[in-house]
């Protein structure tokens, strides 16, 4: 808010922009107007690996990987002993699971400069990707040792007590991370799933809360806060955040590089996650309401087809899920819904799909022979 009242009192000129660029990237803000001031920037800089940089930071933010990937990959080939931002490539290698790129970094950033802070998380982050999470804790401590008020070390760190099951400590790294800097959604989240572990489930959706007020884009808040509303038994306030989140996948799927916003972006358009609509529809059904339940089923099985109409070739822009675990589950669902409600000619459909996906393969065939000692009176 600050931020936005500040913005018109700058004066109109280049370091105005690189100002703007830098904060709303920091805070994961208003990243949709950033592309454009960046493009222009780097028309003017194009060899800056400052703006590089940021351009990766802001794909990273809106969970384009790969191109964040591919712009660190050039900063690295223009200047392979650049350490600033390595930490944060680390990361993004660790999400891709890129095990030999990210040996590659952390062996370059080793013989370049093995005091630096960014050094030692990159490091760690190569053996959390090994699994071998007290190395792992020995580098991010030697990396606060070097620089009290590194966030991405208490963050990372967090994370491996979390993995250690060492709940306590992680949830005092994730706070000294909330004291260095509020703002940063990653210990929010942090501190949330490991109260969620610990099922203390009120502490755990308070965090959550903090997490997506500061990423409502982000489709993870969101779940994760209806995850924990559903816990607590306020199923409500649950089926909310989860279409709160399928309105942010919504965004990303729709958006691609920030083309609309998330005012444009309509919940029940384009390819949904599957995950998500059947816990909605398991809401509805706690609640007792049949109809929403079974609306929300058919809404699951629809997306292993392309919202285009095709099934998901390769010709289609985008594809749909295809036959899954939770879409067969839904599948299963609607099928005991019809029988229970007479529909057996839709319930034998179902269950011969079933067959075709193979999944729940067994309940299949006992739901076939249910129906077939049905007909068997109608014969005689």
């Amino acid at each position: 808010m600050k931020l936005r009242q500040l913005t018109p009192d700058l004066p109109r000129n280049i370091m105005s922009m690189f100002f703007n660029i830098h904060v709303n990237q920091e805070l994961s803000h208003d990243m949709e107007h950033m592309f454009p001031m960046l493009n222009d920037l780097l028309e003017i800089f194009p060899k800056s690996q400052f703006l590089m940089a940021e351009a990766a930071m802001l794909h990273y933010h809106s969970e384009e990987l790969d191109k964040a990937d591919t712009i660190f990959t050039q900063i690295l080939h223009a200047d392979p002993h650049r350490i600033d931002w390595l930490d944060q490539y680390s990361n993004i290698l660790f999400l891709r699971s890129n095990r030999p790129k990210l040996a590659f970094v952390a062996q370059l950033a080793t013989a370049t400069d093995k005091f630096r802070p960014e050094t030692c998380c990159v490091v760690g982050n190569y053996y959390a990707l090994k699994s071998e999470h007290e190395k792992a804790v020995v580098y991010f401590r030697r990396a606060l040792t070097l620089d009290r008020n590194c966030l991405s070390a208490w963050i990372l760190m967090g994370h491996e007590y979390v993995e250690l099951k060492n709940t306590h400590a992680a949830i005092e790294s994730y706070r000294r991370a909330v004291d260095i800097n509020r703002k940063d959604h990653r210990a929010w989240y942090g501190l949330g799933q490991t109260y969620e572990i610990l099922e203390m489930y009120l502490y755990a959706l308070f965090y959550f809360q903090r997490a997506a007020s500061l990423r409502p884009l982000n489709p993870k808040m969101w779940q994760a806060v209806a995850s924990c509303y559903s816990k607590v038994g306020r199923l409500k306030q649950s089926i909310k955040a989860y279409k709160r989140s399928l309105r942010a996948g919504s965004f990303y799927d729709t958006g691609g590089s920030f083309a609309s916003s998330i005012s444009n972006a309509d919940p029940l358009t384009g390819c949904m996650d599957v995950e998500t609509l059947y816990q909605i529809a398991l809401l509805y059904e706690r609640m007792d309401d049949t109809n929403q339940a079974q609306a929300y089923m058919e809404l699951t099985i629809a997306q292993e087809e392309s919202p285009d109409g095709d099934d998901g070739d390769e010709g289609s822009k985008r594809p749909g899920a295809g036959p899954t675990a939770i879409t067969s589950k839904a599948r299963l669902w609607l099928a005991y819904h019809e029988i229970h409600s007479g529909g057996f000619k839709r319930a034998r459909i179902l269950v011969e799909e079933l067959l075709q996906d193979g999944m729940e393969i067994e309940e299949a065939k006992a739901l076939i022979r249910d129906l077939e000692a049905r007909d068997e009176p109608e014969k005689v």
